[in-house]
């Protein structure tokens, strides 16, 4: 093994045992802790609580005003208790799994919780509010609960961009705000009774960690300046709701996880998130090189391949992946030194990939999880310069994140397409496009919600 190799396996071996001996056991963990509050186990014992460590099964927590409480299940809910407060916590066998899963009980007395549940994306949480007027299954989303005098009130955000909660009522698995029709001039509802800190957990950014490599395939160099890993800091950084963490782009980071990022070995970047205090860690690729089939004659075409994924720094090794984007692109030589082209190759994808992830990421921060719908296409008419027409066209399309060619013969051709936008986006844009390499498309009727059918016409 080369001696590169020899001290990477080494940091790798020394993350893994180093998270290993302090990774703490329990559903529930302790992310801050802020003010005055008590821990007492089996609602007597007093226990110490700190951020890092796991909250004790059968523990009760009372808080003193001013004071909040952090906690997070599992890698993908959050909650946050205001004082003053007192919250007993239960964990029993769940009479939904098998002997290994566990039933979290959260019984609120006094005080005020906010559940953070956008990032769930479906993920099973079995966890019931305990309240001193009823007892319930924990709802989706994001939204507060407050308990005063034996009382239980629910409230939801009025919205993204404000600090303001109004109350709530349960419609079916989450609580809806409860507004003014559109229509009506009655007024809004007043603004929840809630602890100023607690709105302001509303605003409380996600922090991410960027790390990401470009080499470029034909000269075996690295670019200097690097370009997708400031890039994506970048743009992320101009994101609401995202907090980019110190060393996020920067080619220490890099050229450390270089073998990491090619063999895609996520511990180990898991591990430098964590490092730096991330909750989200985006990994990218981007490499340049010139097609085999396009190497001759004068080399006329350079292309630029960016992979981007994101990860929770959390998760397990083969944890859900929350994003998952690539783009292509083709840069002409035009008679151009090899590094300027394979330079604007690299700047091109880069690019490319940046907008893509960062529309995601946005729906994300708004509890929307990574789309992949997948329609069929079929497009008859279709001669071998149409088919690479409707190939274009496709690659225009920001709303189609894949497609792949189920079958081309008799004059028709079928697309599997994996779209990142929903199905009337895709229709939107699909209308919207001018004429192809002077081929147009005209949608038909088509048999089932999942399908599209378009007949191909050659312009005059």
């Amino acid at each position: 093994m080369k001696a590169w190799g020899i001290v990477l396996a080494a940091c790798l071996a020394f993350a893994g045992v180093a998270r290993a001996a302090g990774e703490p056991e329990g559903v529930l963990q302790v992310l801050g802790v802020e003010g005055n509050l008590r821990l007492l186990r089996f609602e007597t014992e007093p226990w110490p609580i700190e951020a890092g460590v796991a909250l004790p099964d059968n523990s009760c927590v009372e808080l003193d005003a001013s004071a909040l409480l952090r906690l997070r299940y599992f890698t993908y809910l959050d909650f946050t208790l205001a004082g003053p407060a007192r919250m007993t916590v239960y964990v029993v066998p769940s009479p939904l799994g098998g002997e290994d899963d566990d039933r979290v009980i959260l019984k609120l007395d006094a005080g005020a919780l906010f559940v953070d549940g956008r990032f769930r994306f479906g993920r099973p949480a079995d966890v019931v509010l305990s309240l001193p007027d009823r007892s319930l299954p924990l709802p989706e989303g994001r939204f507060f609960v407050s308990v005063a005098q034996g009382r239980t009130s629910f409230y939801a955000p009025l919205s993204s961009s404000s600090l303001c909660a109004v109350p709530a009522l349960l419609s079916g698995t989450a609580l809806v705000a409860v507004t003014a029709p559109a229509q009506a001039k009655a007024p809004v509802p007043a603004p929840a009774p809630l602890p100023e800190a607690l709105l302001k957990e509303l605003d409380r950014p996600v922090k991410l960690f960027v790390v990401a490599r470009d080499y470029d395939q034909d000269l075996g160099t690295w670019p200097h300046p690097a370009v997708l890993g400031p890039l994506l800091a970048e743009r992320m950084a101009g994101l609401q709701g995202v907090s980019v963490v110190d060393g996020s782009g920067d080619t220490y980071f890099a050229y450390r996880a270089n073998a990491a990022l090619k063999s895609g070995q996520d511990f180990f970047l898991k591990e430098l998130a964590r490092a730096q205090g991330a909750r989200w860690v985006m990994v990218g690729n981007c490499v340049v090189d010139t097609p085999p089939q396009e190497s001759a004659p004068g080399r006329r075409f350079v292309r630029g391949q960016a992979e981007v994924r994101l990860l929770e720094a959390d998760g397990e090794s083969d944890a859900l992946e929350l994003v998952s984007e690539a783009a292509v692109t083709r840069v002409a030589r035009a008679g151009r030194p090899e590094e300027q082209a394979s330079r604007e190759a690299f700047e091109a994808a880069s690019d490319e990939v940046a907008r893509y992830v960062g529309w995601q990421v946005s729906n994300l921060l708004k509890g929307l999880p990574h789309a992949q719908l997948l329609i069929k296409l079929s497009a008859e008419g279709v001669d071998m310069d149409a088919y690479e027409a409707l190939r274009a066209r496709l690659s225009t399309l920001d709303s189609v994140q894949r497609f792949y060619r189920r079958s081309f013969s008799k004059g028709t051709a079928v697309f599997d397409l994996q779209l990142r936008k929903d199905a009337a986006e895709f229709d939107a844009q699909w209308a919207a496009a001018p004429p192809t390499q002077g081929w147009t498309f005209t949608p038909e009727a088509a048999d089932a919600p999942d399908s599209r059918r378009v007949r191909a016409e050659k312009g005059p």
